[in-house]
């Protein structure tokens, strides 16, 4: 046992060496994610996982924790926004992705997009729910939402309320529980409604008017306002219904900031995320122009590959062509050298033919010669076999007779047999049933015999009892 617990002790000792954690600091000012680091710093930690990318955890967090848990859905201008209640919230869940990671946990991957909510969505006529969208999830101005990789969110990160609790403030309080989410996630179906207006992303979701008829209430829509600092944001939260404040800043304003001594940790650890397929900050939202000119570079592409398969096609309607030339030459060159061949054999064959006529006749006569014994031979075997047959008739027909009246006499024997059967099985039983009736009669005559033996025996009881007690009363009276 002893020297388990070494071994034990030593293994994860040595897989403890094995994930070393080094922390580099960065003095560049012209950070990528400046603005993001020094916001989101204080709340929680930078790390560096595969092919160099850099994503955020959060660290002051609960057990159990998850994206868009603790917050508020408002319906808005721009579609379904999400209200959070964590510091770090008007940052994480408007910009960027988040992933759950094997080792990590919850990370969060950023981009400079901003939009009410990034969240997919899943409903049925009584229950609606929401989960974070992977980093696979890029969104375009023409498409929407498309995926780079194909991958689900699974059914444990899904949050899943009532209709009457979707806008509730305390929404948190109301959720399905773990146990129950599975059966919710298989009854419900998948939607999304992202949209791209007056330079703006819009998460309609799931339809708002059926939102309004499930839930019974009167939802107002909101509109919202843009701000640059986020301290304007918490300082009127909550004091004006018609209006939400919230944090907004282009691609321009995030890079401007800057931040010195960045602190960010890496591990000998592969996260399950696959980097390669991430396109976050590769394919961010650009103006209408850059799409056109794609658009365009994407036509003359187009025009390029219609011509060079047409060419192909010109060339391989030419080889083509030239094939089926070639074939049918070839199968002319064949005809004829056959019908060369057969020409000389009937050039050769010819004074062959002439030389045995006469032998070929003389043949022809034997054969026929041949021919008509064996038919004569074939007639007389039909002949013989015809009467022997007849023979064979004629004797047989009386046997037939004997033998129908032998199956005539035994079909009489079984019948008489059969009958006697019967007979004896009759007899044996009006024996059984007189037999039957004696031992009733029997039975019924001790039954009376003991019946007067037990009145005999009551009767003499009674009178013992009776002469006792005259004897007790005399006894008693003479004394």
């Amino acid at each position: 046992m002893k020297k388990l617990i070494i071994i034990a002790a030593i293994l994860i000792t040595g897989f403890v060496t094995s994930i070393k954690s080094e922390t580099k600091t960065l003095n560049n000012p012209d950070f990528e994610f400046g603005f993001f680091y020094s916001n989101l710093a204080p709340y929680g930690s930078w790390i560096e996982i595969d092919a160099g990318m850099v994503v955020w955890r959060p660290t002051i967090i609960r057990r159990g924790w998850s994206p868009y848990r603790h917050g508020q859905w408002i319906w808005t201008v721009d579609g379904w926004y999400w209200d959070s209640y964590e510091p770090f919230g008007h940052i994480v869940f408007h910009y960027g992705r988040w992933y759950y990671d094997d080792y990590y946990g919850w990370i969060w991957v950023p981009d400079y997009d901003w939009a009410p909510a990034w969240v997919e969505w899943r409903y049925d006529d009584d229950y609606i729910g929401w989960a974070p969208l992977p980093p696979y999830a890029v969104f375009s101005i023409n498409i929407g939402i498309h995926y780079t990789y194909d991958y689900y969110v699974p059914y444990n990160h899904w949050h899943f309320v009532n209709y009457g609790h979707f806008c509730d403030p305390y929404v948190y309080n109301y959720y399905v529980a773990p146990k129950y989410k599975y059966r919710v996630y298989n009854r419900t179906k998948y939607h999304n409604n992202y949209d791209y207006r007056d330079g703006r992303i819009v998460n309609r979701g799931v339809d708002f008017d059926h939102i309004r008829k499930r839930s019974g209430q009167d939802i107002k829509q909101r509109e919202i306002v843009r701000v640059n600092d986020y301290k304007e944001v918490e300082k009127y939260r909550g004091k004006n219904d018609d209006v939400v404040r919230t944090f907004v800043a282009s691609r321009e304003e995030l890079t401007k900031t800057r931040s010195n001594d960045i602190k960010i940790e890496k591990k000998n650890i592969k996260s399950s995320l696959d980097v390669s397929k991430v396109r976050l900050g590769r394919e961010d939202l650009k103006d209408i122009k850059v799409e056109k000119n794609e658009k365009e570079r994407s036509a003359g592409r187009d025009l390029e590959i219609k011509k060079n398969t047409d060419s192909r096609n010109d060339v391989i309607k030419k080889e083509r062509n030239n094939s089926d030339v070639k074939g049918k030459n070839e199968v002319e060159i064949k005809r004829n050298e056959t019908i060369k061949k057969e020409q000389k054999k009937n050039n050769d064959f010819i004074p062959e033919k002439k030389v045995e006529r006469n032998d070929v006749q003389k043949k022809q006569i034997e054969r026929n010669d041949v021919q008509k014994t064996e038919i004569n031979i074939q007639k007389n075997t039909e002949v013989n076999r015809r009467t022997q047959v007849k023979k064979n008739n004629n004797v047989f027909i009386p046997e037939k007779k004997i033998e129908r009246k032998d199956v005539q006499k035994t079909e009489v024997k079984r019948n008489t047999e059969v009958n006697r059967k019967i007979e004896v099985k009759k007899e044996d039983n009006k024996k059984n049933n007189t037999v039957f009736e004696q031992q009733k009669r029997e039975n019924k005559t001790q039954i009376k015999t003991e019946q007067k033996r037990n009145d005999n025996t009551v009767r003499n009881k009674t009178q013992i009892e009776t002469k006792n007690n005259s004897d007790n009363n005399k006894n008693k009276k003479s004394r």
